[in-house]
């Protein structure tokens, strides 16, 4: 038997007044901890989402350089660090998938962080571990599905004179976000270009309306910030990007072609299967299919079956993250073959997607016969008490 336990979105940060995980630090450290202790675990996955590059404000004053960013964080979490460093020097094995908030991430950072860490990447800023005693298990993060998170290297690439940028349109919208959530969301509403619906027919042109549509939503009635709408404020300085952007150069609007277009992410719509097909998409979605769920779980976690299960059956158990939302499904086949999916979850401090899960985590047992796998939540202030089912995570869908 192979007892494997799952992690994903620790969303580790560079600075405590922003970060995510700061009241849920100590718990994460006792129960790497216990791990240890117990020694009845034989590998642990940590699948993306590790160290966050992302949560932070616009006018956050980040390191210019990716690799001095990564470092700063490690260092101020020194005490979740030593507590893997530990799993690894006592021979437990622990495995590193990246996720969307650390795809900038490299391999030789992560090895100098954490040496001895098994990394698992299949493209730049993705991987899929496959694990299990019959090799019946797939973990990734879950991002490489999703067009506003998945890596995209082809969308930007005229616009960059500083490296092959891989930042997908939602690290700019987790930064408004995070602007607007420490301005406390201000009722401040933008006077946005006015776009006509296209008919439908034109799905390339109806997908870029949806896509205008989703930074309509966000910027004026989700995540509202002060900055005008064309102020520059979103400081990046990594992956490609140099400068200031604001959000005229993210939402878009009627080009002198009639064509709808931002400055930022031009035709990604047009893009999507190029991209997908670079970050090793299996079975490919359209544009209009992502727009048209973007604000949805379920098709996110539906992809375990889309991608693994109904293509290879010798896939038995598959784990994502990247939602936020622990979710657990069985599928039945007419051959009468059983397959699970699990969604993970987080262990950020306030889980804004699922207000009452976080600290949650995968557990599977993996034998000859079968897998066995849990849905289990870490509870406790800065300890580790028995660990319980999130019964309210098993989510049907």
């Amino acid at each position: 038997m192979k007892r494997i336990i799952v992690i994903s979105d620790i969303h580790l940060g560079i600075d405590d007044q922003v970060s995510e995980l700061v009241k849920n630090r100590p718990i994460l450290t006792a129960f790497i901890e216990k791990i240890r202790k117990e020694k009845v675990i034989d590998e642990v996955v940590i699948a993306g989402d590790f160290l966050d590059q992302w949560f932070y404000p616009g006018d956050f004053e980040m390191p210019v350089d990716s690799d001095e960013f990564y470092y700063a964080v490690a260092k101020n979490n020194r005490t979740v660090l030593d507590a893997i460093r530990g799993l690894i020097s006592d021979g437990i094995r622990v495995v590193y998938v990246p996720g969307n908030h650390d795809m900038t991430l490299s391999e030789a950072v992560l090895k100098n962080i954490l040496p001895g860490i098994i990394q698992v990447r299949d493209a730049k800023g993705l991987g899929r571990y496959r694990t299990g005693v019959r090799n019946e298990i797939v973990i990734e993060h879950g991002h490489r599905y999703e067009l506003f998170c998945a890596p995209d290297n082809i969308t930007n690439r005229e616009l960059m004179a500083y490296g092959d940028p891989i930042l997908p349109p939602g690290y700019f919208y987790a930064r408004v976000g995070v602007t607007s959530l420490l301005e406390g969301n201000p009722e401040v509403h933008k006077k946005l270009p006015m776009i006509q619906e296209p008919s439908k027919e034109n799905e390339d042109q109806y997908a870029a309306y949806l896509y205008y549509q989703t930074w309509k939503l966000f910027i004026n009635k989700d995540f509202h910030v002060n900055e005008a709408f064309d102020e520059k404020f979103i400081k990046v300085g990594i992956d490609g990007f140099r400068g200031t952007f604001a959000i005229s150069d993210l939402v878009p609007s009627v080009d002198q072609e009639g064509r709808i277009n931002a400055t930022l992410y031009k035709d990604i719509q047009a893009h999507w299967q190029a991209v997908q097909k670079a970050n090793h998409v299996t079975v490919l979605t359209t544009a209009l299919e992502q727009l048209e769920t973007i604000m949805d779980v379920a098709p996110k976690n539906e992809m375990s079956k889309r991608q693994y299960f109904d293509l290879n059956p010798e896939i038995e158990t598959v784990v994502f993250g990247h939602t936020h939302v622990p979710a657990f499904k069985h599928y039945t086949y007419p051959d009468g073959r059983k397959t699970t999916f699990v969604n993970c979850g987080t262990w950020v401090d306030r889980n804004f997607v699922d207000l009452d899960n976080n600290t949650t985590f995968a557990l599977i047992e993996s034998d000859s016969d079968g897998d066995s796998v849990q849905l289990l939540k870490c509870t406790g202030d800065g300890s580790v008490e028995a660990p319980v089912k999130v019964h309210n995570a098993y989510t049907e869908y």
